[in-house]
């Protein structure tokens, strides 16, 4: 079997066609290609002949190690002048935007930060204690469902101690489903008052009374 057939079927990147392997100081270093021709911008998702080429750029990413050697995605992608947006590298199925870590790391650092503090991750997964936070900050925003707050009539209020030093969080629950909908620091009525008054809830808010009053 060819080596890149074999990092083919053992990493299963989306939309990803593994190139070349190379084995070095860094560790593993695999090289995929973009299988989809068609341009999509990061930035906002816009896609289409209207998205110009900028320029051609080589970035890398961070994937999930290999036993004991870290393994790393490098792909040539095109950076895209958006009309709307700016100039943005293309989308790429395995990585959310703007990221330097695969969805596949991603994911497994969000599931592990709902089981252990950050230390023993760091340790773990050989990264930085901020970029355990960031990573579950883009990993929130991409499963956040916008429409959580649509219907919302029968909430709950709790907080939640999660650092030593008096540092709380104060969440929001849907007594329907018992969904979290919204959570942000602090625990006082300003804190409460935040999730009243947020884009998301008046948005919510809106399209609720539009359903009772058709």
């Amino acid at each position: 079997m060819r080596v890149q057939t074999a990092f083919n079927r053992m990493l299963r990147l989306p939309g990803a066609s593994v190139t070349d392997v190379c084995f070095g100081v860094e560790g593993v270093i695999v090289c995929v290609r973009l299988r989809r021709r068609r341009r999509v911008c990061s930035g906002c998702g816009q896609t289409g002949g209207h998205l110009q080429i900028h320029e051609h750029r080589v970035k890398r990413w961070r994937h999930l190690d290999l036993g004991a050697n870290r393994c790393v995605i490098e792909c040539e992608l095109r950076r895209l002048r958006c009309p709307d947006c700016g100039v943005h590298l293309e989308a790429v199925p395995w990585a959310r935007p703007g990221s330097q870590h695969t969805r596949d790391l991603e994911d497994v650092v969000a599931w592990l930060a709902q089981q252990m503090a950050k230390t023993p991750i760091t340790g773990l997964l050989r990264i930085g204690w901020d970029t355990v936070g960031k990573i579950v900050a883009r990993v929130v925003a991409d499963h956040l469902d916008e429409s959580r707050l649509a219907g919302l009539v029968a909430i709950g209020v709790d907080e939640i101690s999660y650092r030593r030093g008096q540092r709380y969080l104060t969440s929001v629950v849907d007594h329907q489903t018992g969904a979290i909908v919204w959570c942000s620091p602090g625990r006082n009525a300003a804190t409460l008052q935040a999730f009243f008054t947020s884009p998301s809830s008046a948005s919510a808010a809106t399209r609720s009374g539009r359903s009772r009053s058709t």
